[in-house]
């Protein structure tokens, strides 16, 4: 580590390397050539700071209530990003892509829509009206991890009417979908609890039932 001598300025150099350190002693300096330092050093930090633009992934997106069949099409194509470059060949993964499940009656389905251009659907949760169980949640991956699964959760609670209870299932191994039903207010009934805390203990797969009370 070089010792730096007193009445030195230390400053980056840009003119041979991004990494090399100049030492200057501005006793010997005039106050003009202080002057041409003091601005490389301000424009030099003004061009290293990375530039951002606010996306419509960094915007909270609109939550609502899809109106059917308006809104279909752009929820069969959220859906189908999920199988990307991926053959579809199960049943189940079939009428998940086609979004069978809310043309029923019965059934609705919250979706999380870009608020600007493309516009996109970036994540659905469907809900049974009758029995009060919410399934399908899914967001796109290139938009996770910015608290769209969240904002979908809410937007199912607020399509409900009170007190009631909001039931779900979820495999013990998808950790972050469990995480964060258990941050929503959601709880592992019954036997589903200590077999919750038995399948973080070991490795041991189920299909897990959580609720929330509504109020």
């Amino acid at each position: 580590q070089a010792h730096k001598p007193n009445n030195t300025i230390w400053y980056q150099s840009n003119l041979s390397s991004p990494h090399c350190l100049g030492l200057v002693d501005h006793q010997h300096l005039s106050t003009a050539t202080m002057t041409i330092l003091l601005r490389i050093l301000i424009t030099t930090a003004f061009l290293s700071v990375p530039s951002f633009s606010l996306t419509s992934t960094q915007t909270s997106p609109e939550i609502r209530i899809a109106v059917i069949p308006e809104d279909l099409p752009d929820i069969q194509d959220c859906r189908r990003s999920a199988y990307k470059n991926k053959k579809v060949l199960l049943n189940s993964a079939i009428s998940f892509c086609n979004a069978d499940q809310i043309q029923r009656e019965g059934y609705l389905c919250v979706i999380a829509r870009e608020r600007t251009s493309p516009f996109r659907v970036i994540g659905t949760a469907d809900l049974n009206t009758r029995t009060k169980v919410v399934n399908n949640v899914y967001v796109r991956e290139e938009v996770r991890k910015q608290g769209i699964g969240r904002l979908l959760m809410e937007g199912v609670e607020d399509a409900l009417e009170k007190p009631t209870t909001l039931k779900l299932t979820v495999y013990s191994s998808n950790t972050p979908a469990v995480n964060l039903y258990k941050k929503l207010g959601f709880t592992t009934p019954g036997i589903y609890g200590g077999l919750s805390a038995l399948s973080s203990a070991i490795s041991f797969n189920f299909l897990l039932e959580m609720e929330k009370e509504l109020v």
